[in-house]
Order: structure tokens, then sequence, then C-alpha cells
């Protein structure tokens, strides 16, 4: 695993130039896109016996730049940069990381391969939130009172120093593959020190819809305590018109102490229901906690979305969080509504 990254990343740059070929002389002006999302909810949120909070919460709002250039003969040169902002305060939602997404990518009939920082937006997907998205639903937003994708199940999306690559659709399914460097180095543990690896193999035909995830963690001299190690997941969803069920799940395997968890299993099981512009969604979920050998973290959530354009639309949620059954006084539970516009 030590050399696995580097060779992945060498043998998809490599694969990709071969494809190329010569670009042709009549290539097109690239074309750039303004786009972006307002995304606010007020809530009444409250922790075990303590006094509701009201407050007006942002859910992950965004604004973004994206362009393509036709090169001919199939290929395309892809980028994007996209900032992620609170709508409720006015400021950066990550001031150490003000971009969710920043990238340059090659589209070709070989696939598509993508350098920068990168999440499920840009060309080559996310191979463990693409799997996600594509298969459960969220109740509103995965940011904010609700978020479930990378707390409850893991799905790690949003990761700096990436190489990235998905492959065309061979009959119904596809891979998506991605390897990256972990944090930004320090004299003690230069940056390529701390490496991962992302994989997802995706079916999609007829009313079925399935995936398979793996990404394994490694460190120069070893993981820390408690570090993420490895995992897999799995699910399938099954379109069966106006109702669609979906059950995904997975294991998170751990360098443990001996008071906390090696292995941490989490699982999703829901429906989502659409009808004109309406649409619901009700997911039971659970995971285990690492930090207790007996603590389990079980979490039910409904959620309504009424569209009233293609961009506009209302929503509304309850979200109930045990987070440790372990320990007192922390079950959080959450209602809000609010209104999303894209532009």
């Amino acid at each position: 695993m030590k050399s696995m990254l580097r060779i992945v990343g060498a043998g998809l740059v490599a694969g990709a130039l071969l494809a190329l070929g010569p670009a042709p002389a009549t290539a097109q002006e690239g074309q750039v896109q303004v786009y972006g999302q307002i995304r606010l909810t007020a809530n009444s949120v409250k922790t075990g016996d303590q006094s509701d909070t009201k407050e007006l919460r942002d859910n992950a709002s965004r604004l973004g730049f994206r362009g393509r250039e036709d090169l001919g003969s199939g290929l395309f040169a892809m980028w994007g940069l996209e900032m992620g902002y609170g709508a409720d305060t006015g400021s950066f939602a990550d001031a150490a990381a003000p971009y969710r997404h920043s990238y340059v990518a090659l589209k070709g009939p070989w696939g598509a391969l993508a350098l920068g920082r990168l999440d499920s937006a840009n060309p080559t997907g996310s191979p463990l939130y693409s799997q996600v998205t594509a298969i459960t639903s969220f109740a509103a937003n995965d940011a904010g009172a609700t978020a479930i994708g990378t707390s409850m199940l893991s799905a790690r999306n949003r990761t700096s120093n990436s190489i990235g690559y998905a492959s065309p659709k061979i009959g119904s399914f596809d891979v998506r593959m991605r390897g990256y460097l972990r944090g930004a180095g320090t004299a003690a543990e230069p940056e390529q020190a701390a490496r991962s690896l992302d994989v997802g193999i995706n079916h999609a035909e007829g009313p079925v819809t399935a995936g398979l995830g793996w990404a394994r963690d490694e460190r120069s001299g070893g993981l820390a305590a408690n570090e993420f190690d490895s995992k897999w997941q799995a699910g399938v969803l099954y379109d069966f018109g106006v109702v669609d069920a979906y059950v995904l799940g997975g294991r998170d395997h751990f360098r443990n102490t001996a008071a906390t968890r090696a292995d941490v299993d989490f699982s999703i099981v829901g429906i989502s229901t659409s009808a004109g512009p309406h649409k619901g969604v009700f997911n039971v979920l659970r995971r285990d906690v690492q930090a207790s050998l007996t603590g389990v973290r079980k979490r039910q959530q409904v959620g309504y979305q009424y569209a009233l354009s293609k961009r506009t639309e209302l929503q509304a949620f309850a979200d109930h969080d045990d987070v440790d059954s372990s320990k007192a006084g922390v079950k959080v539970r959450a209602v809000g509504a609010g209104i999303r516009h894209d532009f």
C-alpha cells in the first residue's frame, strides 16, 4: 500500500495522456458559467434537558464558477472554483479553506481525470460520497441540523491535493478512483507521509442503483491512536415509481486503543417519495461510537420539500439524534423550515 497511491496517480496521468492524442487546431473557446445556491432554515434545536436554541442556519450555500473548452475529437478541458459561504452571516463557511473545490480536468471517451481540491461536483465525482447521494436521499440538506453524509455514513467527500479518475460507462457499471495527500505537512512529517485512496464501483440500470466502495489510509511510521485506517460500504436503491426504497451500510476500521473500537459499523434505511412538486424523505440511521466500547448513535429524520419552481423550494424537517447511548443528556432534537434557491 505504501507506493499504491504514487503508482495509481502516475498511471492515471500517463494513461490519460496516451489516450488524448494531438489536439486539433480547431479547438473552440471556453465557456464560463456562474452558479450557486442559497440555503437557509430557521431551526429550533434542543440538546438534552437544556432549553431550546432558536437559530437561523445556513446549510452549505455556495457560489461557483465553472467552464469547459471543446478540444475536438470528443475531448474537453474542464475547470471549477466553488466557494462556500454562510448566507446567514455573509462570511466564508471555512476561513481556512474557503473553496469547496478547485480543479482542472480532462474528459474524453476514456473517462475523466481531475486534479486539485475535489468533491462530488467535479467531473470525476467522489468515489464514496457520490455513491451515497446516488443511493440515498437527504432530509432537505446534507448540512446543518440534518447532516448525515460525512458524519453518520463517513463518506468522505472533499479532499485536497487529489487526483481523481472516473471511467466511462461499461454496460451498467462505472468506476471512480481518487488518491490524495493529507495535510499541509510539517518538518517532522512531510506532506506525502499521509496518503489515502478511495475506490467506488457503481451500477445503474432500470429501477436498480447499487454501489460498492472501499477506502484506505496510510501514514509513514504508522497511524496515530484512533486514526481512521480503512472502510467498505455497500448499498442498493430500488425505484418503485412513486417511492424509492434504499439501504446502505458498511464498516470503518480504526487503529484503536483498549478503550475504543477498532470496527465501527454504520447503516441507513430509508424511503423517499415524490408526487408533482412534493417530496418526502424518511431515514433511520445507526452508527457505533468509536470513542466508546458500548455507545451507539441512533438517528431518525423526516424531511419535506415543496418545489415552487425548478430553482426554488420550501423545506421542512425534524431530526432526532441520540448521539451516544453511553452518555446522558446528549440527545439532540431539531426541527426547522426554510428556503433553498439555485441560481
